[in-house]
């Protein structure tokens, strides 16, 4: 791979460069202002030797308040502002850089720093998927070059700032997951990160009920264009009609990515079996070993970056089959001559959908498609209507029994109905004891069952106990 970033120059991130870009007051000595930073953290209990705190305030508690902890736990300076270092004990204030809003101030030094370092950046937002596309990205281009990216999953106001100033200063590639809950959000993130490549995953329903609609949701992610460095562009979900529209409309210089005809990144051929997905792109053939179509769509945007990059298509290839998710969920397990697909970690729309186009992709005969579905959260005002939806979209997919179990399992039940399902195979139950009871009656040998809900109904029990 040739590239003409000049490989390994540093940039050095020194308590003094913090004091310079956060135009900030300190006694801090030469000595010490020659340090590099190591990590810097807003809660006070993770401080290590050597780490820097950085005193911040929300609504509920004030870090000024951790300040003295921090440096008892080995901080060497602490991120105060003017109000808060009147709270600090005397022998720790010569310690302190002071400046007039912590958190505004990390913002500034984070972009400062992004720009000092003259990285490529990748930023990635979206409803649903994100961290599993940035994952996808880093790991591909780390197999080549130097990657920085989201620490966990610092996605926010603090977190991105933190993610950014936690890089060594010789990555030839950052790679920054944006998150929000509501517009307004991921603008200041964008302006920090500057990306020259920003990926949205797909709008989806995920947190309507703060956004107030896919509309607002889709001006929100759209922020994440506001920062864009000048010959950056919009690696964008062709399959997505308002990702389509907002780019048009924003005159945003875009690829798309996708299945269908209009993508330019398009994958193709694509084969799901239970342990893998196969697909090709551009006649180059590629095998995901988790399953679910789904995850088709968190690898094409690494596909496409790795490409630009000149990467070699082999180890393109090699990255992509030894990828694994964070936490593998919707595999297979196998329970009294029962398939069961159990996916009980989170549930909106855009997930739910997934999970029953994998249930379809893996049961060719359709006789033995059986789904226990728990409430969507967080939808607000479109409960109702998207659990109805559901009811319908588990019918068009033949899924020949139905469990509900929940707050909204009456609207699933009746959108059931409504597609024509028999009401001798929907149930609907309070909760996962009752639905586990329910299965015990229900459910015949050979039927690959669904259990897809939201944290809170548990339905991993009916799995578990069953």
């Amino acid at each position: 791979m040739h590239h003409n970033h000049k490989q390994n120059s540093k940039t050095s991130l020194t308590i003094g460069s913090l004091i310079d870009w956060g135009k900030a007051e300190s006694e801090i000595s030469e000595t010490l202002r020659k340090r590099e930073v190591n990590t810097i953290w807003n809660d006070s209990r993770k401080v290590t030797k050597g780490d820097i705190f950085a005193a911040l305030r929300s609504d509920t508690d004030d870090g000024h308040r951790y300040v003295q902890s921090a440096f008892e736990l080995g901080a060497i300076a602490a991120i105060v502002d003017k109000k808060g270092i009147k709270a600090v004990p005397e022998k720790y204030r010569g310690k302190c850089i002071v400046v007039s809003n912590t958190l505004k101030s990390l913002q500034k030094m984070a972009a400062r720093y992004r720009k000092e370092m003259g990285l490529l950046v990748v930023g990635v937002t979206g409803s649903n998927g994100k961290t599993t596309t940035r994952s996808f990205i880093s790991s591909i281009l780390r197999e080549v070059v130097k990657v920085g990216e989201t620490y966990t999953n610092w996605n926010n106001h603090i977190g991105v700032p933190l993610s950014i100033l936690k890089f060594d200063g010789d990555e030839w590639v950052g790679v920054l997951e944006m998150g929000a809950n509501h517009v307004g959000e991921i603008k200041p993130l964008s302006k920090i990160c500057a990306p020259d490549i920003a990926v949205i995953t797909n709008i989806g329903y995920a947190h309507v009920g703060l956004f107030g609609s896919l509309e607002r949701t889709t001006i929100a992610k759209f922020e994440i264009s506001e920062g864009l460095s000048k010959d950056g562009f919009m690696l964008l979900n062709g399959d997505d009609k308002r990702l389509i529209e907002g780019a048009r409309e924003r005159g945003l210089k875009s690829v798309f990515f996708g299945m269908s005809k209009k993508c330019d990144v398009r994958a193709a051929n694509i084969n799901v079996t239970e342990k893998r997905v196969d697909f090709s792109v551009d006649g180059n053939e590629y095998s995901l070993s988790m399953p679910g179509r789904h995850f088709v769509y968190a690898a094409l945007p690494a596909i496409y970056i790795a490409k630009r990059c000149r990467i070699d298509d082999d180890i393109i290839r090699d990255a992509i089959a030894s990828f694994k998710p964070v936490s593998l969920r919707g595999l297979i397990e196998q329970k009294k001559g029962i398939k069961f697909i159990v996916d009980c970690y989170n549930a909106n729309p855009s997930s739910m959908s997934s999970a029953i186009q994998y249930l379809t992709d893996v049961t060719p005969n359709k006789k033995n498609r059986v789904a226990i579905v728990g409430d969507m959260g967080e939808l607000e005002q479109y409960s109702n209507k998207l659990h109805l939806k559901l009811g319908e979209e588990l019918v068009k997919s033949d899924v020949q029994k139905v469990i509900a179990v929940g707050k909204f399992s009456e609207y699933v039940a009746s959108g059931a109905v409504k597609a024509g399902l028999s009401s001798k195979k929907i149930f609907c139950a309070a909760d996962s004891a009752e639905a586990l009871k329910l299965c015990r009656s229900v459910l015949e040998e050979g039927e690959t069952v669904l259990l897809k809900g939201s944290r809170s109904v548990g339905l991993e029990k009916v799995f578990e106990e069953f």
